[in-house]
């Protein structure tokens, strides 16, 4: 596989700066840090300029950023991560600072707005994350081993789903399976039985599933620094008729949002188009989430598939449709599945 390719993502948020104006830009977040740079730790930063990349972080990760990232000078924090901006602004003689607006705390960017006075910060929201959600051929191998491995772990688990078990020791089974198999679960896993199933991110208890129950499982991993995300239900005894009227419901949603997804398509429109399968059958109170979600480093990233989107998909997305019903005192039916926006529809990656 080929390796991931950073200059190419530095070079397209440099063309973002030319379009917004900016001669740099503030990277605080960690997952974007670790997005442009490839860098793993915490509590580094990255000043990127027209001409320079800048790695800034303190001695307990310095030696690692030395060894595992290339194209950045890498400035040691001496004092504080303040004097080693202030001193590369100066340096730079820059001017116009992007910074991640939904990142930087107030207080840090008033102080360093303070320390500055001759460069204004400008607030930008959304830049490297509306990047990260076209995912290239190696983010898109990635994902489906991750993938590839949650189905696995699932299909194993399914033998140790039986009347008798706690939510919880199914919980703690899955995160041992990822961990047996080098990776880690990318979330708390849901495992939500009977009336437990109507809380869209219920808490995992130690209630023993009984016979007849209806089991919700919602579990992903991280596998290589990339994510999965899938939802089953599995049922134990018999099946009633109010839960078979609802599961065909979700199950019919999804299918028309899949058969919807193609490059240019509104996102809003797809979710629409669930929303309103699921209120033409009378059951529109009880689904109040967003459709989906994007998947990559993080479980939940860009973009949201919500009536509230104003973006389209595009070629390379890789994204949850997971439509649900939840009804207190009964339960939950969601079933969430990933899928990639390919050239002319979508590949369906959990199913």
């Amino acid at each position: 596989m080929r390796p991931i390719d950073y200059r190419r993502r530095l070079r397209a948020l440099k063309d973002e700066l030319e379009k917004r104006r900016l001669d740099s830009f503030l990277v605080t977040a960690d997952t974007n840090v670790s997005y442009l740079s490839g860098f793993k730790g915490h509590d580094a930063s990255l000043l990127i300029t027209r001409g320079n990349n800048y790695f800034i972080t303190d001695s307990r990760y310095v030696e690692e950023a030395k060894e595992d990232i290339k194209g950045f000078e890498i400035k040691l924090v001496e004092r504080s991560t303040y004097s080693t901006l202030e001193a590369l602004v100066s340096k730079s003689r820059l001017k116009r600072i992007g910074f991640e607006s939904m990142n930087l705390p107030y207080e840090v960017a008033h102080r360093l707005k303070r320390l500055i006075p001759g460069s204004s910060l400008v607030a930008v929201k959304g830049a490297i994350e509306n990047m990260r959600a076209i995912k290239d051929d190696v983010e898109i191998t990635l994902i489906k081993k991750s993938i590839g491995l949650a189905k696995d772990v699932f299909k194993r688990m399914l033998a140790f789903v039986r009347p008798g078990i706690s939510e919880e020791f199914l919980k703690y089974k899955i995160e041992l399976d990822f961990i047996k198999k080098g990776a880690r679960a990318g979330f708390e896993p849901i495992i939500a039985s009977g009336q437990n199933s109507s809380k869209p991110h219920a808490r995992t208890t130690r209630d023993i599933i009984r016979k007849n129950d209806f089991v919700m499982i919602d579990m992903g991993c991280n596998l290589n620094g990339y994510n999965s995300d899938l939802t089953r239900m599995i049922i134990l005894g018999k099946v009633s008729d109010k839960f078979k009227k609802i599961y065909n419901i979700v199950q019919n949603a999804q299918k028309i949002a899949i058969e919807m997804i193609r490059p240019g398509v509104r996102l809003a429109e797809v979710d629409r188009a669930a929303r309103g399968y699921i209120k033409s059958n009378e059951f529109g109170k009880y689904f109040g989430h967003a459709l989906g979600h994007g998947v990559g480093l993080e479980v939940h990233e860009c973009p949201s598939i919500s009536p509230f989107s104003e973006a389209q998909f595009k070629k390379g997305m890789v994204v949850t449709i997971e439509p649900a019903i939840y009804i207190p005192g009964f339960g939950g039916v969601r079933i969430e599945d990933m899928v990639l926006v390919t050239d002319n529809g979508c590949e369906a990656l959990t199913g």
